[in-house]
This record gives C-alpha cells, structure tokens and sequence, in this order.
C-alpha cells in the first residue's frame, strides 16, 4: 500500500533555503528484513550541517531524506524479521541520512528495541552522541580512574554524553569548555573545572588547571583549536578529533575557512609525536558501524544499561516540528543549545 509521509529534505547543497518540508510516496508494505517504524523523534546533529552545506556529500546527491537518528514504534514486520514485531519502540541509527520522516522503511538490524523508561526524544537524543562518546573516551581513550579529560562543548550533545561517561568511572577530572552562560548546567552534570570557551586564551587556562597536561583531549572543531588542543596533551595521552565545527559559520560553506581548518590540522609532525609519546586520532561513528557491527552492537547495549543504572540521561535542549526544522537548526548552528536539539513530525 502507498502513502505519503512528511519529510524533511535537501533539495539541494547550500542554505537553509534548500531544506524542504515535503509529503512524499511511500510504501507500506516492508520486506524480508525490513520494519516500518512510525517516527515519534529525530535527533539533530552538526552532520546535518555538514550534509546541507555540502562538506559531507551523499550519493546519489540531492534531493534526499536528511536525518540520521530517530525513534519510533513499529507497525509494519517483513517476513523475515525475527528480533522485532509491531508495537516495539526503538531507535534507529543509520551511516547516511534518511530518518527526518514520518515513516521509514529499514533493515531491522539498524533498529534497537530501548528501555522502557526511555522517552522518545532520549531515544533519538541517544545513538550519535553517546555512541561517539563512548568511543573515543573507552576504545580510543582508554579512559582509567584519576586521569583528567578535556571535555570542548561540554554544553553541546557529544559534550554532555562524555561529561557523564568519563563521570561514570571513578575518580576523573573533568575540563569543560563552554561559554560562561553555560557554566552551571554543566558543573550540575559533572564537569569539575569550567573555562569560558569564548576566551581566546582558553588553552592558556585549560594549562592552569591541568598543569602536567590532560589525558585525553576530544576536539570538536579542528583547524586552529585542534593544534592548540594537542599542546595540553600530556606524555601518553590521546587528541581524539571528532568534527569540523570550526568550518561551519553562516548558511554556507566558506573555502576560506576549510582551507584554514585543513592548514592548521595538516601541521601534524610524526617526529612531534615520538618525541613527546602521544597520541593524535580521529572518530568517524559510521566507519566502526559498518567495519565493527559487533562492537556496535555492543557499546549501544552497554549503554542501555547505564540509563537503566540512572548513570547516563540525555539533556533534551528542545523541541521542534518539522515545520520548524530553520529555527532548530540555527539554534544548533549558533550554539545556542545546552543538550540535543530535537525535531518531530
């Protein structure tokens, strides 16, 4: 049976003018190992971000579904599904967009059925943020007890989730960055040493606390910040890069700015990392989703399980339509949020 459903959709690279809130066909009937799951929440990310302005492309290219994390409930099975039936609330997490919809037809394997006590905007608040966390502090970071993190927009989704992960083992400090309107949310959510991310001497104050250095480092933004982040890591730490922020101001892409961003991230010395016996690497959430399903599979339960402990909750910034899906993004864009900005249809 066709349908439509309410979409969000690029129409093409650029500003917020390309993004479109359309009805488009859609087919009801799943198969083999496929569900349909009515969408309830879609988390928005800077990835959305990075898609729209064309820094990250998708084949085919526009016009497309924008949207990478959802939750919802099931209400269509294929014949070959086994882990899941109609009525199951989940979270859907997928390496390109599409989930910005009233309905979505997908492989039941990018589902996972969530706690009861989830809500859906946790739900979609919950796989690109705290996944990423998770990563870089436990399987890249290797994070242990009494070792200090530096924590960049501690304010923000990835900030939040890492604040309460490194939080969860015992006895770490942690450095957050962000602007000082910002400061007491994030202490309340665990972060022990605050600095005004808006100081351009942030290194310097970050180099005050911490005066042996921190041990991990996750930086947002790249360019500049990246090399200034690198500095403050101590003998055997990690610098774990995790996004391109800092190419992203006003509604397009700025080839000034990427140039910048990829002159100063280029500067990395291997000689610079013998000698002082760091280590500088990088994330991408969708690579280890598809070259490492198990150890997905794994970190999401894991998860699971610490919200069902009350160790981990997502912050929920605020809500939007998808008819407002301009003023959500440009809260996220202007860093207006402390938490996860969602969108629902």
């Amino acid at each position: 049976m066709e349908d439509s459903s309410l979409s969000v959709v690029l129409s093409g690279y650029g500003g917020l003018d390309k993004i479109q809130v359309q009805h488009l066909p859609f087919n009801r009937n799943p198969e083999g190992g496929q569900v349909i799951v009515k969408v309830k929440s879609c988390g928005l990310n800077f990835a959305d971000i990075y898609t729209r302005q064309g820094l990250v492309r998708n084949e085919p290219g526009p016009p497309f579904i924008m949207g990478l994390e959802c939750s919802g409930v099931v209400v269509g099975v294929g014949s070959k599904v086994e882990n899941l039936k109609e009525g199951d609330r989940v979270l859907i997490h997928t390496g390109k967009p599409g989930l910005q919809t009233e309905f979505v037809c997908i492989e039941s394997s990018s589902c996972f059925v969530v706690p009861e006590s989830m809500s859906f905007d946790e739900a979609a608040a919950f796989p690109v943020n705290y996944l990423t966390a998770y990563f870089c502090l436990f399987d890249i970071g290797n994070l242990r007890s009494n070792q200090t993190v530096l924590i960049p927009s501690a304010a923000g989704g990835v900030g939040w989730a890492a604040t309460q992960l490194a939080k969860s083992i015992p006895n770490v400090r942690v450095v957050g960055l962000a602007s000082s309107s910002k400061h007491e949310a994030i202490r309340a959510n665990g972060v022990d040493v605050t600095i005004d991310s808006k100081d351009p001497c942030w290194d310097a104050a970050v180099k005050a606390a911490c005066p042996q250095g921190v041990d991990i480092a996750l930086d947002c933004t790249s360019g500049d910040n990246f090399r200034r982040t690198q500095l403050l890591v101590k003998d055997l730490g990690r610098a774990i890069l995790i996004g391109a922020n800092d190419m992203i101001a006003g509604e397009t892409l700025s080839l000034w700015r990427i140039f910048r961003s990829w002159w100063y991230s280029a500067t990395i010395k291997p000689i610079d990392l013998v000698l002082n016996s760091r280590v500088v690497a990088g994330f991408h959430l969708t690579h280890v989703k598809t070259r490492l399903p198990e150890r997905y599979r794994e970190a999401i339960l894991h998860l699971f399980e610490l919200y069902e402990k009350k160790v981990i909750r997502p912050q929920i910034d605020s809500v939007w339509t998808f008819s407002q899906i301009t003023e959500a993004t440009n809260r996220l864009s202007q860093r207006e949020n402390i938490g996860k900005v969602i969108v629902t249809p």
